[in-house]
């Protein structure tokens, strides 16, 4: 027999809220877990992307037929023998012309076989990237779907089942009714789902599977083009092994080559007592070959100069040619080149936000407009706002900002204390400068130690690394004597760390896995620790024909790398 002052915490308003709210809770679970099978079906249907492939805009889905699916449309489907979790597969589906050169003829366009060879080469790459990304999708669809059927659901169960009829049963009487409701739910779902998944035309079983020859995992659906695919296949097959040993011969020459240069030059190199090293990259543009240089170079290079010499790998951008999600294996081969070594990046004009995504995946620090304190230095980045289409003129900028406000805001956001900056384009580092272009810089009389009146306003101290136009220039010495104590700044253009030719024409551009057409392009820079100025610097190039060079150690700033005052200099 319930106690009065039972009965009086029962007609309290919270109370009754709270029960009130505790078993519409109850009816949202319900309706959630009912819904499940339905809601997983249909985001499996619902789930996609869009994405260039090579040089192709795709939409990518998902299929249940036990292969991933190429759909180019005039030339009918191409299937590959790979899928993930469940049998889930990707669907590819072209949704225009290659951007090699935007009409059906560039399907025979020289750039878009080329730029094309790594799906042929490794479709499972690919493959395993889509299925990341899908991953990705599929879980936010679910979670969505399960919130809308367990918010909604909940509320037309409290209609059915009122609150009040409940709180009058039993305990064991709830328990057991929103059990039933619950397995009755799920079953109906489960039915309904089961019906709808075998409807939907991603689990079409595949038509035509046409294999091609001397590549079990390799299909087609159209007889016209697994002949097309047949004629071309002696053709493709014999560009891609003397690709693959030209490339192969040329990361092993510069390794040679490397360790030659490094026997002459490496002593000189060392940092020197106070000091540290910055490998400052720019551009690796997704070469492959590039990035398979200076993963063995930079083992041989820490090896010589012993585990605590380098700090930190900063890339100035262009991670990826396109900022594709199929690029994530390049961006985390891009993150492993220098071993453990940490890397802060900036995104350039060639990647995207999913570029973004995959640098941080991949380890890399992607502060945005913002600073990181790496060791002992402080490394600030701003990623670029433009995209730059591949082969194509068209940049897109959805952000509005342009190149001098972002490297304006990035200036505004560090503060004052020494840093090194790794910006993508000029005008971002003429916009954290101060100025509209970089004119005036890179007109500096060429006083890299000794103090001059330069002109310039006061800049923060420390580096300014560039790249965007695949070309070394500089360092130039921006001379801080505005103030009662004379510091520098060192403004960078680096190469490109991955040889990758920014200007191409129809019989010259670069790939993923060909040898460069440009130098590839390092730089090594020499920071005060105590101070964070950059007081040294050498280059690290290797030539097109793969012979690899270091630089002698060539001075910046004052001697020691301290600042001094105004009035001793």
């Amino acid at each position: 027999m319930s106690s009065p002052r039972h009965d009086r915490l029962r007609r309290l308003p919270w109370r009754r809220w709270g029960l009130f709210l505790g078993h519409y809770t109850a009816c949202c679970l319900v309706a959630a877990i009912g819904a499940a099978p339905i809601v997983v079906v249909r985001a499996v249907e619902m789930t996609n992307f869009e994405d260039r492939l090579g040089t192709l805009p795709v939409e990518v889905s998902l299929t249940h037929n036990g292969r991933s699916t190429l759909d180019t449309g005039i030339f009918g489907n191409v299937y590959w023998r790979e899928t993930g979790p469940f049998g889930i597969g990707a669907r590819a589906r072209v949704t225009g012309p290659p951007e090699a050169g935007g009409t059906l003829a560039s399907y025979a366009d020289s750039r878009f076989i080329s730029t094309n060879v790594k799906l042929i080469n490794d479709p499972d790459v690919v493959v395993e990237a889509y299925a990341d990304k899908l991953a990705a999708s599929l879980r936010d669809e679910i979670v969505k779907g399960e919130l809308v059927a367990g918010l909604l659901g909940g509320a037309v169960l409290l209609t059915i089942v009122p609150w009040p009829r409940l709180r009058r049963s039993s305990r064991t009487g709830t328990v057991v009714v929103v059990s039933v409701l619950a397995v009755a739910a799920t079953g109906l779902s489960a039915g309904a789902a089961v019906l709808r998944f075998d409807a939907w035309t991603g689990s079409e079983p595949v038509t035509g599977d046409l294999q091609l020859p001397g590549l079990d995992r390799l299909s087609f659906d159209s007889p016209e083009t697994l002949e097309v695919a047949r004629q071309l296949q002696p053709f493709i097959a014999k560009n891609t092994q003397r690709i693959e040993r030209r490339s192969a011969a040329f990361a092993l020459t510069a390794q040679e080559t490397f360790t030659a240069t490094l026997a002459v030059h490496g002593e000189a190199l060392r940092p020197r007592e106070g000091e540290t090293l910055v490998l400052a990259e720019a551009d690796p543009q997704g070469s492959l070959v590039g990035t398979r240089v200076r993963t063995a170079i930079y083992e041989d290079l820490f090896d010589f100069l012993g585990p605590d010499a380098v700090t930190v790998r900063t890339i100035s951008g262009d991670i990826t040619s396109n900022g594709t999600v199929a690029e994530k294996a390049f961006v985390e081969a891009e993150a492993r080149a220098g071993g453990d070594l940490p890397v802060v990046a900036a995104a350039g004009d060639h990647d995207t936000e999913a570029t973004w995504q995959q640098m941080k995946d991949a380890g890399m620090e992607t502060p945005d407009l913002d600073s990181v304190d790496v060791g002992e230095l402080r490394v600030a980045v701003a990623h670029d706002r433009e995209h730059k289409a591949l082969f194509g003129a068209l940049v897109e900028n959805p952000s509005g900002i342009s190149e001098q406000e972002l490297g304006a805001q990035l200036r505004e956001a560090i503060g004052e204390d020494p840093s090194v900056v790794v910006l993508h384009q000029p005008d971002a580092a003429a916009g954290f400068l101060g100025f509209e272009d970089l004119d005036q810089v890179r007109a500096l009389p060429p006083s890299l130690t000794t103090p001059v009146e330069d002109g310039i306003p006061d800049q923060l101290p420390g580096t300014v690394n560039i790249g965007h136009l695949h070309e070394t220039a500089g360092p130039w010495v921006i001379w801080n004597t505005d103030g009662d104590e004379v510091t520098w700044t060192v403004v960078d253009q680096l190469g490109t760390s991955g040889g990758v030719e920014n200007a191409p024409t129809f019989n010259r551009f670069s790939t993923p896995v060909s040898v460069p057409l440009k130098p590839i392009s390092v730089r090594l820079q020499y920071v005060d620790v105590t101070s964070g100025l950059q007081t040294g610097y050498a280059s690290l190039t290797c030539s097109v024909d793969a012979t690899c060079t270091l630089s002698d150690r060539v001075d910046v700033g004052l001697p020691g790398g301290e600042p001094v005052t105004a009035a001793a200099r």
